[in-house]
């Protein structure tokens, strides 16, 4: 008996090893194509959930277990967001940045939720579906953006605070769905549905308490002690995610092992190791929200797929078009020019993560449809594939739409008037002051020459306003910017920004404005390699900063001088103040 059982076990789990085996490869395979595309993986992860699933090339014996793995990856996935959310961020980010956020989350669903109805959906499933819509997804543009070197520029701060605001929302939702699912009501029950809401706010608000206590009185403890062993360290983490989600899902208290590991991250949050711990747990993350994304794709029902065709058509287009032209209006209300709002209107024009779990979450409760979610999916896909590239060439972009966008400069751009200042003259323009800039800043203010800063920072342009210093917050390729510093009659203008688009941008204007003037500005351009050089120095640039000319001078210039060690120590501490700063 015990010889039969242990043959049938060991025959289950080279199964289980097979599966897993084939999957990942399918997946490695899927990530590798559409990484050639530039797109984001969970693309490919979904595609690979579909060729083991819907498509049948390979039929999964055991998706109970993967199940169970995906549940991990929904479970670390909130852990995460609970360590990096700052709430402070909010506040630091401004009035403006929560007003948009929640703007758009209200009047996308509204009107998702009208192109549903017309759609001839059901009240609930237009509900779910209309708010999955207002979604973006906050892992593929922060990435988008950080290629980009945009994450600090104003448009992506202000993306950044909507996505915070979109997670705070989600949040309270998924607390709802919670309530739904343990606390035995649910709109077809006969518990009424404002009752089991309160219910679940009152349990939250005690679990929220207590998870608040043991990060003061606890957590600190115990991260002391185990902070300088690595391994211990990412063992707690994970115990401390799962056990807490293990715990707050259990029927006493009546929540979903999602919020459960959400409430953990946020325990941990401003423990002082939180990057540490999330460095460590984002590869692991990254792991099970892939069998997520396959599970999910596995189970997608596509048996009547021309009935979705043109629902997934219409609010596709809707998420690429209606959801950025409503962040664009809204940002136009609040007096941001009509480059930043669409440049912000464009990162979140596609479907999130977290909407493909709302609806898996909806499906589970019985709200909606198989067909409901293979909607949203089938969404989801189309727009973050499209979105991937409208974000990658969105200055471009915004060039083509300028003369249309130009309506929705609704109070001309008072919430970038940064600088109010005398026309100037035969001053010095310089374009980025962070890490060169923040030299020639040094340099400058020793000169006579009137000189005004312009930065896509806020944080910089405050900074440097602050010591009474002439400075704008915007992007020097805005009409309106460029007006403010009286570009055509600067006599020197320094571009110490890394993005060549922008700089040949910025170059092909001064060529435009400075056409019939006999006296032109000296152009001091970055550039990032040789072909960059070659090519602004064909543009008319007198001189190109070029990090490995540059960079090879000044060492030698250290190297050649009588005590290079300590020239090496001053410069260390010079760097380490600026980088502190």
């Amino acid at each position: 008996m015990k010889k039969i059982f242990l043959v049938e076990t060991k025959i289950n789990l080279n199964q289980i090893f097979i599966e897993f085996a084939v999957i990942l490869i399918f997946a490695g395979a899927m990530s590798f194509l559409v990484s050639l595309l530039k797109q984001p993986s969970i693309i490919a992860y979904i595609i690979t959930g579909l060729i083991v699933g819907p498509l049948g090339y390979y039929h999964l014996q055991n998706s109970e277990v993967f199940s169970a793995l995906a549940q991990i990856g929904i479970t670390l996935l909130l852990f995460m967001v609970g360590m990096q959310l700052d709430i402070g961020q909010l506040k630091k980010l401004g009035r403006n940045t929560v007003l948009a956020g929640i703007g758009q989350v209200v009047f996308t669903t509204m009107a998702g939720y009208g192109i549903l109805r017309l759609l001839n959906f059901r009240q609930i499933p237009s509900l779910y579906l209309a708010f999955a819509l207002t979604l973006s997804s906050t892992i593929i543009v922060v990435k988008l953006l950080g290629e980009k070197k945009d994450l600090q520029s104003l448009y992506g701060k202000l993306a950044v605070g909507i996505f915070l605001t979109q997670d705070l929302v989600v949040i309270l939702s998924l607390i709802c769905l919670s309530s739904l699912s343990h606390g035995g009501g649910n709109f077809y029950s006969g518990l009424p549905l404002w009752q089991s809401l309160g219910m679940a706010f009152v349990r939250a608000l005690i679990l929220i308490l207590a998870v608040w206590w043991v990060s003061i009185k606890i957590l600190p403890k115990i991260v002391r002690v185990i902070g300088h062993n690595e391994e211990l360290m990412l063992i707690f983490s994970l115990a401390w995610a799962l056990g807490l989600a293990t715990f707050v899902s259990l029927p006493l208290v009546g929540f979903s092992l999602e919020i459960g590991g959400f409430l953990a991250g946020l325990a941990l949050a401003r423990s002082g190791v939180h990057y540490e711990i999330g460095g460590k747990v984002k590869p692991i993350r990254d792991f099970f929200v892939m069998i997520f994304f396959i599970i999910l794709g596995s189970g997608l029902v596509f048996n009547n797929l021309s009935a979705l065709t043109w629902p997934a058509i219409i609010l596709s287009l809707f998420v690429l078009i209606g959801n950025p032209l409503i962040v664009i209006i809204l940002l136009g209300l609040l007096g941001y020019k009509p480059r930043t709002g669409f440049l912000t209107g464009v990162t979140v024009a596609q479907v999130s993560e977290f909407s493909l779990i709302l609806v898996a979450s909806g499906y589970a409760l019985g709200h909606l449809k198989s067909s409901d979610v293979s909607l949203v999916t089938l969404v989801a896909i189309i727009t973050i594939a499209l979105s991937s590239y409208l974000i990658m060439y969105s200055a471009r972009l915004y060039e083509y739409l300028k003369p249309f966008l130009q309506v929705f400069d609704f109070r001309k751009g008072s919430a970038e008037k940064h600088l109010n200042t005398a026309a100037l003259k035969n001053h010095i323009i310089l374009v980025g002051a962070h890490r060169l800039g923040h030299h020639l800043v040094d340099s400058l203010k020793k000169q006579k020459t009137p000189f005004v800063i312009v930065d896509f920072d806020p944080e910089v342009a405050e900074k440097y306003s602050a010591e009474n210093l002439l400075a704008i917050c915007g992007d020097i390729t805005d009409d309106f910017v460029q007006e403010q510093v009286n570009l055509p009659l600067a006599k020197m203008i320094i571009s110490t920004v890394p993005d060549f688009n922008d700089n040949l941008h910025l170059l092909h204007t001064l060529h435009h404005q400075t056409s019939r003037l006999r006296r032109k500005p000296k152009l001091i351009f970055m550039a990032q390699d040789e072909t960059e050089t070659e090519t602004l120095y064909k543009g008319g640039v007198d001189y190109v900063i070029s990090p490995h000319f540059m960079g090879g001078m000044h060492l030698a210039k250290i190297l050649g001088g009588k005590d290079s060690s300590f020239g090496l120590k001053k410069l260390r501490q010079s760097h380490l103040e600026i980088l502190k700063g």
